[in-house]
């Protein structure tokens, strides 16, 4: 069974893969609202399923690394990551990973587009500083895509 370390979020540039550099966390969190659509023409075994019909979709990816000192150059960074708050469409994949430092990406999980929306530091005395963020889901997940 695979561990979490071999579970990675991947910005999409310029056809290059780029893992977050430094990760310790990732969370991938999709969700459906539905609205009841029984009627009395339902055709339920029991009689006491609901049918719901799927009215919206919603999604983000949220996750957290370590600030480093700039030696990592083959990942984003913090710096990185402050500079792409803003409007524009980013491509991400959610990948199995593997090899030195968790870096050969091999098969996608799942992909789309969003948008950075949320990049936050935490510096206490004496501990790493640590950065997390929230990439908001634009339009559909593809699942598995290579």
């Amino acid at each position: 069974m695979d561990k979490g370390q071999h579970l990675r979020l991947v910005f999409v540039e310029s056809n290059t893969n780029k893992v977050i550099a430094l990760s310790t966390e990732m969370t991938l969190h999709l969700s459906a609202q539905t609205e009841d659509s029984t009627t009395k023409d339902t055709t339920d075994t029991n009689g006491d399923w609901n049918e719901y019909d799927v009215t919206q979709r919603s999604g983000d990816i949220s996750f957290s690394a370590l600030v480093g000192t700039g030696t990592d150059s083959g990942g984003k960074t913090f710096n990185d990551m402050i500079n792409q708050v803003n409007d524009t469409l980013i491509s991400w994949k959610v990948v199995m990973v593997s090899g030195a430092n968790n870096r050969v990406v091999g098969k996608t999980v799942c992909s789309g587009q969003g948008k950075l929306t949320n990049v936050q530091a935490s510096a206490q005395n004496r501990q790493k500083v640590t950065y997390s963020g929230t990439v908001n889901i634009y339009g559909p997940v593809t699942v598995g895509s290579d």
